[in-house]
């Protein structure tokens, strides 16, 4: 009956009614309720469509999206944030803009304008820009490296998906290897040799992920960690261990170490060698408290009976068929009745998933022919992983990361 109501409504019915929740929420932010804040942006967005014509919301998604892109990433080699920003965010000409990069003035001109009517500028008068909030981010390299990596390694992914799915008769990607990020680059390995073989793609993904981690929160905000790591600690050996599998450059451990002081038992870093060679010239275990460790998942877990097992944004990189083999190396390490594999990924609401969930999901299709989960995906996956079972899922907020605890039956 709802949907038949919906139906019948017209669209000034629907602006009033879109209309009435904006000012709703917005009176319960202006009365400090700490949830109002993201249900004005989700209100605010439901309006904006509304109010469009379909043709309207057509011409913005293909034309102004791809545009906003691709002009996000020029201005960022072109520097424009970044020369926006300095002199104290002084108004600048496109010559001033250009001069940062020797860049054709008529060129800067055209991106900056893009750049301006997307928000990420802001136009003071006819060829003068100032910068805004958005601005002042982006001329921040951690969060520039953001548009860095999401364009150079998914771009062509992305412009070549429609032509490698019909190739497939369009069948979901399984194969890490033969997707759409080889059909598109081709490139004979997984997406991540090709991403160590780019030293600025590599580097930028390595400070764009560390960078967004600190703007949601933490799985130790979530997840009960006194209770269930720092309680019935073995400090012996391997039993005292929380070991990072697959965690990048120590991040997560760092901001571990530094948030629950309590666990002192030992903290292992896990990765390629490649990825290890990076965390040792950041001097991630010059203090011996993080302890770095060459290791490939795919391989026997070399830590038997560690207190817990850490994951973050690991197995999302894998469809189902690999996550089998990483959890089964893992069980195979675990001690039951105290070791645990807590895996911090995304979990998909069955309807209406928030966009950040949707959009990474299309992302890892791109990249590695895998996907984000829901929770049924998830109990699916971890039950047919012969002698686990998932203890519980721990969430904060919409859009972000949740805590999954994995436990021997």
């Amino acid at each position: 009956m709802e949907h038949l109501s919906k139906e019948n409504e017209t669209q000034h019915d629907r602006i009033s009614r879109a209309l009435s929740q904006v000012v709703s929420d917005g009176s319960s932010f202006k009365n400090g309720d700490p949830d109002a804040r993201q249900k004005l942006i989700a209100s605010a967005r439901e309006l904006l469509y509304e109010s469009e014509s379909p043709v309207e919301s057509l011409l913005w998604n293909i034309w102004a999206l791809p545009t906003r892109t691709i002009a996000a990433r020029i201005a960022v080699d072109l520097k424009i944030f970044k020369t926006a920003c300095g002199n104290n965010s002084s108004p600048k000409t496109n010559e001033q803009l250009a001069a940062a990069t020797s860049a054709s003035p008529t060129l800067v001109k055209r991106v900056a304008r893009t750049c301006a009517s997307m928000k990420m500028l802001d136009e003071q008068g006819p060829g003068l820009y100032v910068p805004n909030a958005l601005t002042r981010l982006l001329a921040q390299p951690e969060y520039a490296a953001g548009i860095i990596f999401c364009f150079d390694a998914t771009h062509n992914s992305f412009s070549q998906m429609p032509a490698y799915l019909r190739s497939t008769g369009f069948q979901n990607p399984k194969d890490p290897t033969n997707g759409p990020f080889q059909y598109a680059n081709k490139h004979d390995g997984h997406a991540f040799t090709w991403l160590t073989a780019h030293p600025e793609t590599f580097q930028a993904f390595h400070g764009y992920v560390h960078t967004l981690r600190t703007h949601r929160p933490s799985w130790t905000d979530m997840y009960p960690v006194k209770e269930r790591l720092v309680a019935g600690l073995k400090l012996e050996g391997d039993s005292s261990a929380l070991v990072d599998v697959g965690g990048g450059v120590g991040q997560v451990l760092q901001d571990f170490n530094n948030a629950i002081p309590e666990y002192t038992g030992r903290l292992v870093l896990q990765e390629l060698g490649e990825v290890i060679g990076a965390a040792t010239a950041m001097d991630v275990g010059k203090s011996n408290r993080i302890e770095l460790q060459v290791h490939d998942f795919f391989t026997p877990q070399p830590i038997k009976g560690a207190r817990a097992y850490f994951m973050r944004s690991v197995l999302h990189d894998w469809p189902d068929e690999q996550c089998r083999k990483i959890l089964g190396n893992v069980k195979d390490a675990m001690e039951p009745g105290y070791s645990s594999i807590l895996i911090s990924d995304c979990v998909l609401a069955d309807k209406n998933a928030a966009w950040q969930h949707i959009s990474l999901d299309f992302h890892m299709m791109a990249l590695a022919s895998s996907q984000e989960r829901t929770e049924a995906e998830w109990y699916a996956l971890i039950e047919s992983c012969d002698g686990l079972k998932i203890a519980g899922i721990y969430s904060k907020g919409q859009g972000n990361e949740s805590l999954i605890e994995v436990v021997c039956k």
